[in-house]
């Protein structure tokens, strides 16, 4: 094989650098090439990211379970655009939900334990066998509808009668093997007979179609879609199977509620994506619908009257530019840039104002279309620093930016 991977060099020799006391400086400037390699890795794309992390999120409240921490975890690994590894640990938290519902029941398996053969499909089908069915039901509708004698004995045979609730109660030996468990599909199919018992119908087979997607990935089979296509069908089958299992039953009233990325204090406290809360209906308001606070509205006011500005193009090269703040009628402020562009020609440009919780965005537009251009276009993240100094850096790169009133330089 005349091809390689690579490791990224640098974390090897930031172990051989650790060890010398005579390299200190050498380890202290690759530990920071690596820790801004990895800060501007994943500020890439991030718009992407936002996007995937949305799409795969549709309910909030889920039960205080092992396979919903991990759920969390698949959704990141999506967000993230590590597609397969998201898919095979959706495939292991479907193991994961059989194991925690059958430690709730009893089951003819033994210690769950000590089991190191995997059993998923077994285990789901014995979750989806009906359990309990009313003796009507059970008389009128099964054994009376069944075609042969062998039949109808089986399934008499599987079932015991508890004349105190007038139920039939399914033996759960006779369930532990697989040539059974087809075979009441089959016969209850055949008199179309549907009873959700731990879980509905349709959550069944969607346990059997999400483990089929992930055995194409555990065993490097050829799939039809692409790993993104298949990441995100697998997270909605996924969300909705956790959902009817796992999502609360009852109001929140006496609940304790965290936030489910707080379990993972390695990749993020968890506390940037905690429930806010607001004193008054006006705090409950602002937070909910994210509209910065009222002090945040002054300090924009201070962005009135005109700047000059230097800031590093996407090729590195320093540019420099005015920008030109005013109050229009309405209490609207309204920005605009003078800068020259690439082929030595002085533009002006309308700028969007967002401003956000102590930081503004500054986007151009096209003033005919009221449209963001597609291609690359001036767009800055700006903090107010100081009364006179807005400090930040370009949206599209990493590049900075600085910004200083006009007449307030030294």
């Amino acid at each position: 094989m005349n091809e390689l991977f690579t490791e990224f060099e640098e974390l090897l020799k930031i172990q051989e650098f650790s060890l010398k006391k005579e390299l200190r400086i050498a380890y202290l400037c690759t530990y920071e090439k690596i820790a801004k390699a990895l800060k501007d890795e994943y500020s890439e794309n991030i718009d992407d990211k936002v996007n995937r992390w949305v799409e795969v999120t549709k309910l909030q409240y889920f039960e205080k379970v092992a396979p919903i921490t991990y759920f969390f975890q698949a959704k990141m690994l999506y967000r993230d655009g590590f597609y397969e590894s998201s898919i095979m640990l959706s495939r292991s938290i479907s193991e994961m939900v059989c194991y925690e519902l059958l430690s709730r029941f009893p089951h003819p398996f033994g210690e769950l334990s000590l089991i190191e053969t995997p059993l998923f499909r077994l285990f789901v089908d014995f979750l989806a066998l009906p359990k309990r069915i009313a003796k009507k039901i059970f008389e009128d509708d099964i054994v009376s509808k069944l075609g042969t004698m062998e039949d109808k004995n089986f399934i008499k045979g599987s079932y015991t009668y508890k004349k105190e609730s007038k139920d039939y109660l399914l033996k759960i030996e006779v369930a532990r093997e697989k040539k059974n468990q087809k075979r009441f599909f089959d016969l209850f199919n055949m008199v179309s007979f549907q009873q959700p018992d731990t879980f509905s119908d349709s959550t069944h087979k969607l346990f059997h179609e999400l483990y089929d997607i992930g055995n194409g990935y555990v065993h490097s089979k050829v799939s039809a879609g692409s790993a993104k296509e298949d990441a995100f069908k697998v997270l909605m089958m996924l969300t909705q199977i956790l959902s009817g299992i796992f999502g609360p039953t009852t109001g929140l009233e006496g609940k304790v509620i965290k936030s489910g990325y707080s379990d993972f204090p390695d990749i993020c406290k968890g506390m940037n994506f905690a429930i806010e809360v607001g004193l008054t209906v006006e705090d409950a308001q602002r937070i909910y619908y994210n509209i910065p606070a009222q002090r945040h509205f002054e300090s924009a006011k201070n962005m009135i009257g005109t700047w000059n500005g230097r800031w590093r193009t996407v090729n590195g090269q320093s540019a420099r530019g005015t920008l030109t703040c005013q109050m229009e009628p309405g209490d609207m402020i309204t920005a605009s840039i003078v800068f020259i562009n690439s082929d030595g020609f002085e533009n002006k440009m309308p700028l969007e104002i967002r401003l956000f919780d102590g930081y503004i965005h500054l986007i151009e537009f096209d003033p005919s279309t009221m449209q963001h251009s597609s291609t690359i276009h001036l767009s800055f993240e700006l903090d107010f620093f100081e009364k006179d100094l807005l400090l930040g850096n370009s949206l599209s790169h990493s590049g900075k930016a600085i910004f200083e009133r006009q007449g307030t330089a030294d």
